[in-house]
């Protein structure tokens, strides 16, 4: 009896890392290592990352959850992250046979335009609720330093879906 509890907290655990693991870099990214401009959007590559490897593990309500966590953490009024990943979780899972066992390239290459698109997005919102354009450069900036720090975001990701994951598909 303990042994089949064990087995399905062991199995539950490794179901969540995908989850805790975003979770974690996420508050990590707003530690103050850099200054403000040089914050990339975790949030936004852990999702692409994780929808595109383990579908099966990160699911809507772990894109919720990382949103809701980002809209707390970050200084944006509630609900603007949550939109923000949703919007990238239907542009993935819309495209998610596309890119199914491709090269880290190809990958990389699908995931600027998909965080072009849930980042502009955001931006829209924020414009349309501060009722002025926010300025767009800053917007750019945050992309190029987001698709910059994807190769870095994804080792530690591979890390955890390769050495710590132990369960089957």
């Amino acid at each position: 009896m303990d042994d089949d509890w064990s087995d399905f907290l062991a199995l539950m655990f490794q179901r969540l890392l995908p989850l805790i693991s975003t979770i974690f870099l996420l508050l990590l990214s707003y530690m103050p290592f850099f200054p403000l401009a040089f914050h990339p959007n975790v949030s936004v590559i852990c999702v692409y990352y994780w929808l595109l490897n383990r579908s099966d593990v990160f699911n809507l309500f772990s894109v919720f959850t990382i949103g809701v966590i980002n809209d707390f953490v970050s200084a944006v009024p509630l609900g603007v992250n949550i939109f923000e990943l949703l919007f990238l979780y239907v542009l993935v899972s819309n495209f998610l046979k596309y890119f199914n066992g491709k090269p880290f390239e190809v990958m990389w290459c699908g995931f600027i335009p998909a965080a072009f698109l849930a980042m502009f997005a955001k931006w829209f919102i924020l414009s349309v609720y501060y009722s002025q354009f926010l300025p767009f450069m800053m917007l750019l900036f945050s992309i190029l330093i987001t698709i910059a720090f994807y190769p870095l975001v994804c080792l530690i990701n591979v890390f955890v879906q390769n050495k710590l994951m132990t369960d089957e598909r």
